[in-house]
Parts: structure tokens; C-alpha cells; sequence
């Protein structure tokens, strides 16, 4: 179905549907942070200067993640 008016999801429920698991009460769950940190790594890609890059490379890796959720794990990699 096609989101006409922007996406409200959470991306932690998105994240918590694709990765099987809850999230913290701040963050994605602790597997896709994981996940998303070992993804950029392998790529060479570091979401703190390259965030369209990272936000790419992720979506590429899983095609469920939508951007809303890419974008998520992309800032949230910028802490690690």
C-alpha cells in the first residue's frame, strides 16, 4: 500500500519486525545496530560523513528496510 502522506511507522517497530527482536526503550534493537555497524564496516562506509551513503549501502544489504528505518540506523551508527 502506498504511504500518501509520508510514513508514521516507528522505525523501531519496523526494525523490531525485520531483525525479530524488541527494541530499547531508546534506540534500534541491539541486532540491528549490530547488524547495520557490520554492514557499514564491510562497506568502508563511515555514516558520520557519508550518510546518504550509508543509508544506501544498508537499504541494499535489506530490502525491507524502509527509508524512514534506514535513515534510523544510519544516524544511530553515527553514535557507535
Amino acid at each position: 500500500m502506498w504511504k500518501i502522506f509520508g510514513d508514521k511507522e516507528d522505525p523501531r517497530r519496523r526494525l523490531e519486525k525485520i531483525f525479530g527482536e524488541d527494541s530499547p526503550s531508546a534506540g534500534p534493537p541491539p541486532a540491528a545496530r549490530e547488524w547495520a555497524a557490520t554492514v557499514l564496516a564491510q562497506a568502508g562506509i563511515d555514516a558520520a560523513t557519508s550518510e546518504l551513503a550509508a543509508i544506501k549501502c544498508l537499504r541494499d544489504a535489506q530490502p525491507r528496510l524502509t527509508l524512514k528505518a534506514a535513515v534510523y540506523l544510519a544516524k544511530d551508527a553515527t553514535t557507535l
